[in-house]
């Protein structure tokens, strides 16, 4: 049983690895866009956050504050695309018996993963010793919390990619679904800046949690009322059950 895990890694590192060649071949639009897009827009939110007061809660430095919940976001969004993408559309490797869809959208993931990690880092330690906020606090917390970001991502793609194999219009919802989560995710925005009466509508979501673990394993100054790593892990367990139920039936769909 090892032996076949172990060659089931080195299979997706391999995938993984071919990924980021990929990439590579294409640099003005693979690893420029993923640093412009986020870019862009954590500038707009902090030039708006000039003009109008109270965007960011006036204990956290506000560049720190909105990369620390942008960029796990972005990364969010492209797991969900590109462990989606990997599974709802036919690719030559699979053609090699040892390879399957969830290998390929798990490495796809991965590339998504490294990029935004590297992002992540290089922003957070630039501005936060800009803006005095370095070190986090709990830097195990915001691990935490940035890997199920992305896990959750995976696992809601593995759902969408499987879905739309027989019910294309899925792609669709998402737009919405990514729409709402900016609004109500927590990538702009901490519990304690609404009022508790608020918070329910807020706490279904995984995401919203993950944020909240984010900003308090980095700011001395905040503690989350609502984190929950709990309930972030039981989101994740059910989708992953779910995405991989639905891969394992989906096999015997031919691709269209």
């Amino acid at each position: 049983m090892f032996s076949d895990l172990k060659t089931q890694f080195n299979v997706i590192k391999a995938l993984t690895i071919r990924d980021m060649q990929g990439l590579m071949s294409s640099y003005n639009y693979g690893f420029a866009w993923a640093l412009l897009e986020p870019m862009m827009f954590i500038g707009i939110m902090r030039v708006l956050r000039s003009a109008f007061k109270g965007l960011t809660p006036p204990n956290m430095p506000p560049s720190t504050f909105l990369i620390v919940g942008i960029v796990p976001f972005y990364l969010y969004i492209q797991a969900i695309q590109a462990a989606s993408g990997a599974v709802s559309s036919s690719d030559k490797m699979l053609e090699f018996p040892r390879v399957t869809p969830v290998d390929l959208a798990i490495s796809s993931a991965l590339t998504s993963f490294c990029i935004y990690f590297a992002l992540f880092c290089g922003f957070t330690l630039f501005f936060s010793n800009y803006e005095g906020a370095w070190p986090p606090k709990n830097a195990m917390e915001v691990l935490f919390a940035f890997v199920m970001v992305w896990a959750l991502g995976v696992a809601l793609g593995l759902v969408v990619g499987t879905t739309a194999r027989v019910f294309p219009p899925i792609k669709n919802f998402m737009s919405y679904y990514n729409l709402a989560n900016r609004m109500m995710g927590g990538m702009l925005f901490v519990a304690t800046m609404f009022p508790q009466s608020f918070w329910p509508y807020f706490t279904w979501n995984p995401i919203f949690h993950c944020m909240e673990m984010l900003r308090e394993g980095w700011f001395v100054t905040y503690t989350s009322p609502v984190a929950d790593p709990a309930y972030v892990l039981e989101w994740l367990l059910g989708l992953s059950l779910l995405g991989l139920s639905l891969e394992r039936f989906q096999r015997r769909v031919p691709y269209i």
